[in-house]
């Protein structure tokens, strides 16, 4: 015997649908942090320290005539601003946990 969808079984169908399309279309939107050219690409890393501070930062690339530098957005106990640095996510993290730290552009000593 085969069971032959209801209506009931496709109102619930699409309802999912909705709400995931609704919900992919909120998360994408609070990730996108500001408008990128074609030859940008953004990925925000957002979560508590170990204080129980909350953190967040931008990693994006910008083309600067023909380099690509790597920069952050940052937000957290250390402060907030902007920083030219090739550091991985995690290391980029902790130092903006800490209060004191002193987070600096990769080209500081030229």
């Amino acid at each position: 015997m085969t069971k032959t969808p209801t209506i009931t079984t496709y109102f619930q169908f699409l309802m999912r649908l909705m709400i995931g399309i609704a919900f992919l279309s909120g998360t994408c939107t609070w990730a996108a942090p500001k408008e990128l050219s074609h030859h940008e690409e953004a990925f925000v890393f957002a979560g508590t320290c170990p204080s129980g501070e909350a953190y967040r930062l931008v990693s994006y690339k910008k083309d600067i005539g023909d380099l690509s530098p790597s920069f952050y957005d940052y937000d957290g106990p250390a402060g907030k601003g902007t920083v030219q640095s090739d550091t991985a996510p995690k290391v980029m993290a902790v130092r903006v946990c800490r209060r004191l730290a002193e987070i600096i552009n990769t080209n500081y000593w030229e």
